[in-house]
């Protein structure tokens, strides 16, 4: 039965018969094209409401893909072979300074400073400081299977975008950066721009972010020797259960320790030693 039907009462008289009867082949043409229309209406609806289904479907899997995307783990290709190395593969032996979490490559004429936190003088993070250049590093927990630099890298970008700044992604050894100007004073009080290069790189159950300053973001060579020691970087995430991007704090060596009792063994009063003299002149 089409969706438009003729009435048709339960006792039928004689002109009631004689008037379907006399319907001619338009009217029943009329009647069939009124059926398929209708028919082609539906079919259309349904075809539109399929079309939307398949579209907000398609859009759903492409959050979940972009999800996906940004909850992936994000290193160089070679980061087991070259660093940064986690605390149970194979490293090569190198003078390392032990900072608990973190164990960095030292070289001669580096300098090495610890930043703090001022209330809980915590151990944030170090930076690395040679040849006019900085890099500082941080690591941070994550699970096992997720990475946090994707989505990070898309934060600073943003934060940066907010500031006024501008931001730039490359693609290099280290993986995707994220080189960024922002609006900042110079010396002199004038208006300028600080630039700045953020890396970050994923391991098992932990990420390192590093912050490339001064030289290191102009000059070529003085990058590439910073970036080997990131490269030459040991973690050492610990066994103990951690919230994804809670901050692993860092410990002071114990060689500051040791130089420190040195210097106070130095500074202690030898009575054997003799003390200040002052000599007449006449």
């Amino acid at each position: 039965m089409g969706l438009f039907s003729r009435f048709k009462k339960s006792t039928p008289t004689d002109d009631d018969v004689r008037a379907d009867d006399e319907l001619t082949d338009d009217d029943e043409l009329d009647a069939q094209d009124a059926d398929t229309e209708a028919a082609d209406c539906a079919d259309d609806d349904a075809a539109d409401g399929e079309a939307e289904s398949a579209a907000e479907a398609a859009e759903s899997d492409d959050d979940i893909d972009e999800e996906e995307a940004r909850l992936e783990k994000s290193a160089p290709f070679d980061r087991s072979e070259k660093g940064p190395f986690d605390i149970s593969e194979e490293y090569p032996e190198h003078d390392r300074l032990d900072l608990g979490a973190l164990k960095v490559p030292v070289v001669d004429g580096m300098q090495v400073r610890l930043d703090t936190d001022d209330d809980s003088q915590r151990v944030l993070a170090v930076t690395l400081i040679h040849d006019g250049g900085g890099i500082q590093l941080q690591a941070f927990a994550t699970p096992r299977s997720e990475g946090l630099w994707n989505t990070v890298r898309g934060q600073l970008a943003e934060s940066v975008t907010k500031q006024g700044g501008e931001s730039t992604e490359l693609h290099t050894s280290l993986g995707k950066e994220l080189a960024i100007e922002v609006p900042a004073k110079t010396e002199s009080g004038r208006p300028g721009k600080r630039a700045m290069r953020f890396a970050g790189i994923d391991g098992p159950r932990w990420f390192v972010r590093a912050v490339f300053s001064g030289k290191a973001v102009t000059d070529d060579e003085v990058r590439a020797e910073l970036s080997a020691l990131f490269r030459g970087v040991v973690v050492d995430r610990g066994e103990e259960a951690m919230a994804p991007r809670e901050l692993i704090t860092l410990t002071a060596p114990q060689v500051d320790q040791d130089e420190a009792e040195e210097k106070k063994d130095e500074d202690e009063l030898n009575p054997f030693e003799r003390g200040p003299e002052i000599t007449e002149v006449r």
